[in-house]
């Protein structure tokens, strides 16, 4: 008989991708903030060019 239970390991990668990047999205929002409060202007657009790649590679993953 076939157990149900097991998944699909390529599903379980995706699942795990999707975390990490959520994860990434998190803390990137978080040091945008932060920068924004430094009136770190240069580390605000870097952080905000970084997070763009993040949530296009969570685009891609979803």
């Amino acid at each position: 008989m076939e157990n149900n239970r097991s998944s699909n390991p390529s599903s379980e990668i995706r699942k795990t991708r999707f975390t990490m990047l959520k994860k990434q999205q998190c803390s990137l929002n978080m040091q945008i903030r932060l920068a924004m409060q430094l009136h770190n202007a240069q580390a605000q657009a870097d952080l905000e060019e970084e997070l763009k790649k993040i949530m296009d590679e969570i685009d891609r993953v979803t």
